[in-house]
């Protein structure tokens, strides 16, 4: 069926020639493809935008096979306009069922446009080769017309399948269409801009879970603010009582109509929902609540806070340190001073590092993977406390950081035992190069 999942490698594919070089062998198509033929048909019909496409391919980078469909499944797909000039759609373009032919892209737009990583130094500025023979093409007119007949059927099957519950006396029908299977509770109902908090289960008629919030996390919604979901779902919240529980049916027109969500629900599908209402606030009495929670939640952060500075306190006295910390907290001990320019907000460094906790337990090491890690200073990619560091150092500087943990991993739990959530910690920084 067209529209399937492409391979990784078949997306890899999508690349363009970024190059005005010509080459050897290569005809430059009007559409900026570089192609040679191995056999041309005689077909006349070569593929639009939005048609069908099945063809096979292999992958070359000089004499090494990188991907190939060969003792697979042939590559089905709708043809999109490619985001490059000489890309895969670019040259399939060219084509007509049955031809054969080599087309060639910079392997640097492979890794930096698809992979999103520097070209290895192996494959930079050279080219990688694909072998396409274009299979098939279904006009998109064809796929329209069999997507749309496909889409009735799907509504007559809901029609089916529902007729039976809105044929059954003990069933509520809303005016909307909504059908209520079952309502439990005799607590009032949400109004306009209250705060609900409540459970919920979503799934097929057939019982197969969609989505669920048992046993995970409830959830909070003001009521009224937006559709949570869809506008059926919506509108049974605010049929469950507080302290309830409410079973329906949630036709596809209240629900995701003939879109679908993801993979998850078909179009013209009808959803059963069962909705368990835990509390229902006024805007005034939720605010109060988030307040004092937040409240809570401050002091017992302060708490933490106040037992990592005695602790940090400590270490510095037990291990005469005279440096003071910066505005952050932020403890930077020097080791080695370094030579040439201190790194810059942009900069990509790569940096060496050898993590512990206070008590001088390691708990991971640069040093161990062979290779310095990098980074783009001030891009978010790294925590907070190398990040400030790093602005103060030049290659071969090596430095010891005290981290208080909001500069560090703050409420994440590294290991359970050696760096638990909030803990402070020592990082060994060695600046390694800048670029």
């Amino acid at each position: 069926m067209f529209g399937k999942a492409v391979s990784f490698f078949a997306l890899l594919l999508m690349v363009s020639c970024q190059s005005d070089s010509i080459y050897s062998g290569f005809k430059k198509m009007k559409n900026g493809a570089y192609m040679k033929f191995y056999e041309k048909s005689n077909e006349k019909v070569a593929p639009r935008i939005n048609d069908g496409v099945t063809f096979s391919m292999a992958q070359y980078f000089d004499d090494t096979l990188l991907f190939s469909t060969a003792g697979s499944e042939p590559i089905d797909m709708v043809l999109e306009a490619g985001s490059f000039v000489g890309d895969v759609p670019d040259a399939l373009q060219n084509m007509h069922v049955g031809d054969s032919a080599r087309m060639v892209v910079l392997a640097d737009s492979v890794f930096t446009s698809i992979m999103g990583m520097e070209t290895p130094e192996e494959y930079a500025g050279k080219p990688i080769y694909y072998d396409l023979k274009l299979l098939s093409i279904t006009p998109y007119e064809e796929i329209e017309t069999s997507y749309n007949l496909y889409l009735d059927s799907l509504r007559m099957v809901e029609q089916s399948n529902l007729e039976p519950f809105r044929n059954n006396s003990y069933n509520t029908i809303t005016e909307s269409g909504l059908i209520i299977l079952e309502k439990t509770g005799n607590g009032e109902t949400a109004k306009l801009g209250e705060f609900v908090n409540f459970d919920f289960l979503m799934c097929s008629l057939e019982g197969d879970t969609i989505m669920s919030s048992y046993g995970i996390e409830s959830l909070d919604f003001q009521y009224g603010s937006e559709d949570f979901l869809s506008k059926g779902f919506t509108e049974a919240l605010g049929l469950v009582p507080n302290g309830g529980r409410l079973n329906c049916l949630i036709p596809s027109s209240l629900a995701f109509d003939s879109v679908g969500y993801q993979q998850y629900v078909l179009p013209y599908m009808p959803l059963r929902v069962e909705i368990s209402m835990n509390s229902i606030m006024s805007k005034e009495a939720h605010d109060k609540f988030v307040a004092e929670e937040e409240a809570k939640r401050q002091a017992e952060h302060e708490k933490t806070m106040e037992k990592q500075r005695q602790l940090i306190a400590k270490y510095v006295k037990d291990n005469g340190i005279t440096e003071e910390p910066s505005e952050t907290g932020l403890y930077v001990i020097w080791k080695e001073k370094g030579t040439g320019d201190v790194a810059q907000w942009g900069d990509k460094v790569s940096v060496h590092y050898t993590l512990s906790n206070l008590n001088g337990e390691e708990i991971e090491s640069s040093y161990g993977y062979g290779t310095p890690i990098q980074f783009a200073v001030g891009q978010g990619e790294m925590i907070l406390a190398i990040e400030e560091a790093v602005l103060q150092m030049n290659p071969g500087s090596k430095v010891r950081l005290i981290v208080p943990s909001d500069l560090g991993f703050g409420e994440v739990e590294i290991d359970p035992q050696l760096l638990p959530a909030d803990s402070p910690l020592i990082i060994d920084l060695e600046l390694v190069s800048i670029e």
